[in-house]
């Protein structure tokens, strides 16, 4: 009877035993969790806003007390004036809030009307009067009365004739030159027939129109294909030749 008894408890310590190695056999192998290796991809950061912007548009534009065509005019901010940048706003097509000289105010953010590249100003010796700006990193040079050669990065070029009528402008297109499409483009109020020519290696454009009763243009431009047609329009868009009469929003 002892001998039964104590057989019986040599086997519940077996057991026990067996049940803790069991138990600890599960325990080592469960894994400890491990932190997220860091990615290599750091997390996206809001661009800094440009330092300045310029009023491209010859109307100039209105400076308004917030950033919407309906809030209050404080002032007129003319061509060629550059301001610094206090803010953005995405709203009603885009606004700058800008510093002026005794207070801050907003203007349109629209292309076509400011922008944020430097710009010099190519004004005429001639009657009657024109200029146009040209971005930085750009040149003009001018034999005499001659046509205007304007030159920027990679053989960038665009020349303005100008003469009494549009009868009395060189031919638009260029040696070897075909024409591929004609559409319209707006320069300072005047619509003009805006003609491209066929190639392969460069966006090749001309622009003929009467500005004024004495005064007509031919705009002819030689750009790199890619973004040659926006570069032509950063100059027509800030062709001036008659006195500006109202301005942009």
């Amino acid at each position: 009877m002892g001998h039964g008894r104590s057989r019986a408890s040599f086997l519940v310590v077996l057991l026990a035993v067996g049940l803790g190695a069991l138990s600890g056999c599960a325990s080592a192998a469960r894994p400890t969790p491990s932190k997220p290796a860091p990615s290599s991809h750091p997390s996206p950061t809001a661009s800094p806003l440009p330092t300045s912007v310029t009023v491209i548009s010859p109307l100039g534009v209105n400076f308004r007390t917030e950033p919407s065509t309906t809030s209050s005019v404080v002032g007129v901010v003319a061509q060629g004036v550059s301001l610094p940048i206090v803010s953005h706003s995405s709203s009603d097509g885009g606004w700058w809030e800008v510093r002026g000289s005794s207070q801050t105010g907003w203007i349109t953010a629209q292309p076509q009307y400011t922008s944020t590249i430097t710009f010099q100003t190519f004004s005429s010796g001639a009657a009657p009067p024109w200029s146009v700006m040209y971005p930085e990193g750009w040149t003009f040079a001018q034999e005499n009365s001659g046509p205007i050669d304007f030159t920027g990065p990679a053989a960038a070029a665009i020349t303005f004739t100008s003469a009494t009528t549009t009868s009395q402008l060189p031919a638009a297109a260029l040696a070897g030159q075909t024409e591929s499409g004609v559409s319209s483009v707006v320069v300072y109020g005047v619509t003009a027939p805006l003609v491209t020519y066929s190639s392969t290696t460069k966006y090749e454009a001309s622009v003929e129109f009467q500005a004024q009763p004495a005064l007509a243009f031919l705009i002819q431009a030689q750009l790199p294909t890619k973004g040659g047609a926006p570069t032509l329009n950063l100059f027509l868009e800030t062709v001036s030749f008659t006195v500006p009469a109202t301005p942009s929003p």
